[in-house]
């Protein structure tokens, strides 16, 4: 009777070490098992390497002492940045994996001139020939608002108009419409929980 001899062989591949059981009859190899490892498909290592989207159900509030001085409140993302911009505020996402995109928010405050939102953008309209911008209304604080989405800018960006006691907000979040779907996902979360927050001094209490 031929002795069977049972021979951990290992094999090298490019990416992965597998280990392979042969038996072995009087030198000669009869049967080899082959046990890979757990297949790692290219989603996982996708979602592994992407930090996950902050809910809007986890927010801050707007510094008391930017909302005193703006007249105005609102709430935006956990783990998000708030920071000075000129005379208003600017909140930044955190920072992506291998890339420099991320999302932003920033308020611009400015004399109307007896326009309305509606006509301002319009107006805007005329600086996006040939682009193929999104419009639509929401309501910012009992206010209507119209918000134009794809205007063209250092990135194309998503700007929200609402004239409130004779002066002109414009709420802008980029980017919109971006290659990493990633950041566009960091201003779409920036754009639900700032509109859906959005009120008039004086704020009432969670605000």
């Amino acid at each position: 009777m031929i002795p069977r001899i049972i021979s951990p062989i290992l094999i090298v591949s490019p990416r992965k070490l597998i280990p392979i059981i042969c038996v072995l009859f009087g030198g000669l190899v009869s049967s080899c098992s082959l046990t890979p490892p757990s297949p790692t498909t290219d989603a996982e290592v996708f979602t592994s390497a992407t930090p996950a989207q902050t809910s809007v159900n986890n927010t801050v509030e707007l510094l008391s002492s930017d909302s005193n001085r703006l007249g105005l409140c609102f709430s935006y993302p956990q783990g998000y940045t708030q920071i000075p911009y000129n005379d208003a505020v600017e909140i930044v996402a955190p920072d992506l994996p291998d890339t420099n995109t991320k999302g932003l928010f920033w308020l611009e405050i400015s004399d109307p001139f007896n326009r309305t939102a509606e006509k301002i953008a319009d107006e805007d309209m005329t600086f996006a020939a040939g682009v193929d911008v999104g419009r639509w209304t929401v309501t910012l604080g009992g206010e209507q608002a119209v918000v134009l989405d794809g205007v063209p800018g250092q990135d194309f960006q998503r700007r929200v108009y609402v004239v409130h006691r004779q002066t002109l907000y414009v709420l802008a979040f980029m980017p919109t419409r971006p290659e990493n779907k990633a950041a566009g996902d960091q201003m779409e979360t920036l754009y639900t929980a700032i509109t859906g927050s959005w009120a008039w001094s004086p704020c009432s209490a969670g605000k």
